[in-house]
């Protein structure tokens, strides 16, 4: 007769933090426990800090876009659950339901960048909002935008160009607001702009489309001049996604590959989901670093590309959470390459790091503390609506609630294996 097997209570304990919580393993395979509040001591030559969405920390893991602060230091969130901003801590900022005209407009925030005087602009579903560190102004009049959809934002110079859902793109120039119109002589041969990037080493805009293809404009002076670069039928047309290469150049992808566009040097092939893993996988996101590394997200983890080869493959093992698939990454001014999965927003640092050229931001703006600049003027022909400012977390019991189930979560299990002397979070 068998004997029935039996489970200790702090067995139970470790099988069940194993599957709901991250860990990370050196080369000898011992675990090393990633802390969600503050970084630990790693036997390993990088570090992943891990950030769970909670009220004390960022509110969604689902990130629309990602934006470097003015001072270098700030890293700005866009997602579903309001605009996060992360410089040691966290804050958070939501639309405040006691009164609806000041805070956000919406909690679902699209995009967002610096125009070249410190305003901090927004994208919604339905249009957009300036913030100059006291007041909003909402720009949501069709007169402006001809579609209120924000796809993205770009600053170029002194200027400030939107992508509008299928509108195609407008430009903010000097105090007028330009809208290029599709299919027009002389105007854009697209409808729908995925993202669009500046060149740093020939100052052009280049814009990937949903399904025109791929297009660049070379100089920001009037008249503005749409070139194609490749058709929708080509094989470089197919890729719907760019990034910046702060190097110089840009990066296309798709699900399946990734190339390098350059002015000089123009299309370059880098790889193909088939160099990451024999049985391929599809490419959520792509980011580049100062040293030349290139951060890949795939649906099995996050890639690191160095020198033609993958360089790390950092999956739910090495400590990026309970989901093999990544879906954003971004690199900021400090090397850190941020990753969000589906429960987790962490980030990547080397811990010796390579020589590396320093980044220039791609919107460098003044001190917000310092700028007295107003917010851009809107030409008569729309509407502006003057909106007091909201502080950078709602006030308690003010805007959305931010609790998550996940606090009472953490601190019981911290309490039960704390009488087992082990650390899990911080």
């Amino acid at each position: 007769m068998a004997r029935p097997v039996s489970c200790s209570p702090l067995a139970f304990i470790l099988i069940l933090i194993f599957f709901i919580y991250p860990v990370a393993a050196d080369g000898s395979g011992s675990p090393v426990v990633l802390s969600t509040s503050g970084p630990v001591e790693s036997p390993l030559p990088y570090t992943i800090q891990m950030f769970i969405p909670t009220a004390s920390m960022i509110h969604s893991a689902q990130v629309m876009d990602q934006i470097n602060g003015p001072n270098g230091e700030d890293i700005l969130f866009a997602t579903a659950f309001g605009l996060s901003r992360y410089n040691g801590t966290w804050e958070t900022r939501h639309i405040d339901l006691n009164n609806i005209s000041a805070g956000l407009m919406d909690d679902y925030v699209t995009a967002t960048e610096y125009d070249a005087n410190g305003n901090l602009w927004l994208g919604y579903s339905g249009g957009i909002q300036i913030y100059n560190g006291r007041d909003y102004r909402t720009i949501r009049d069709q007169q402006i935008l001809k579609d209120l959809r924000i796809n993205d934002l770009q600053r170029w110079g002194d200027d400030m160009w939107v992508a509008t859902g299928n509108a195609a793109i407008h430009r903010y120039h000097a105090g007028t607001w330009t809208w290029f119109q599709p299919m027009t002589p002389g105007g854009p041969g697209f409808y729908e702009i995925d993202s669009m990037v500046v060149d740093p080493a020939s100052n052009a805009m280049v814009i990937a489309t949903r399904n025109e293809g791929l297009w660049i404009i070379r100089s920001p002076a009037d008249p503005i001049r749409f070139e194609m670069l490749a058709g929708k039928n080509t094989p470089y047309g197919q890729m719907d996604h760019i990034r910046r290469d702060p190097q110089g150049g840009v990066y296309f992808f798709d699900k399946s590959s990734i190339v390098h566009y350059g002015a000089d040097t123009g299309f370059v092939p880098i790889l193909t989901n088939t160099d990451l893993a024999p049985f391929g996988i599809g490419i959520n996101d792509v980011s580049a670093g100062p040293d030349g590394n290139l951060f890949i997200a795939t649906d099995d983890g996050l890639f690191i590309w160095r020198n033609n080869a993958v360089y790390r493959h950092l999956t739910r093992f090495e400590g990026i959470g309970t989901s093999p698939a990544v879906r954003t990454v971004f690199v900021d001014t400090l090397n850190r390459a941020w990753f969000s999965t589906s429960g987790y927003v962490g980030y990547y640092a080397d811990l010796a790091p390579e020589n590396y050229i320093n980044i220039e931001l791609v919107t460098p703006v003044p001190d917000q503390s310092q700028v007295q600049t107003p917010p851009p003027e809107i030409p008569p022909a729309g509407t502006l609506e003057r909106i007091p400012a909201t502080p950078a977390s709602s006030p308690p019991g003010q805007g959305m609630k931010n609790s998550s189930v996940f606090d009472p979560i953490i601190g019981i299990i911290n309490t039960i294996s704390g009488l087992f002397g082990i650390k899990i979070i911080s």
